[in-house]
């Protein structure tokens, strides 16, 4: 049996402290690169309600769509532990739905220390 954890994660909107980025039109985003679950999130509730939006920033980085947050350029969906004081969270834009993530470990990784001090940070980061 595969050694399994699980998380669930808060996403909320974010926008700098000045808020400013709310008010445009079309929405600028900062999204994380595709496939991503809270990107695509993001896009799709925007869509739904009708709001208009842009893409300004897409980036693998985390990073980096946190910092053009900071920096007011945009706005983006994260965890809600990943918040900084630079950010605020946003009201009154459609609610994203809390995420699950799942990490299954092999047990034939077992005697690998890449695999366990992998898992180990895995843990640390997501506060597992």
């Amino acid at each position: 049996m595969a050694a399994k954890a699980k998380l669930e994660t808060k996403p909320v909107w974010v926008g700098p402290m000045n808020a400013a980025a709310v008010l445009r039109d079309p929405l600028p985003l900062a999204a994380h690169a595709l496939q991503c679950p809270y990107r695509e999130a993001m896009v799709e509730s925007l869509k739904a309600s009708g709001r208009r939006s842009r893409i300004i920033l897409e980036s693998h980085s985390n990073q980096a769509v946190k910092a053009c947050v900071e920096a007011g350029l945009a706005i983006s969906v994260i965890d809600r532990a990943k918040v900084t004081e630079r950010m605020q969270i946003l009201e009154g834009l459609p609610a994203i739905p809390d995420h699950d993530i799942l990490f299954v470990r092999s047990p034939a990784s077992g005697g690998d220390g890449a695999v366990t001090l992998l898992a180990r940070a895995m843990r640390q980061s997501f506060r597992l």
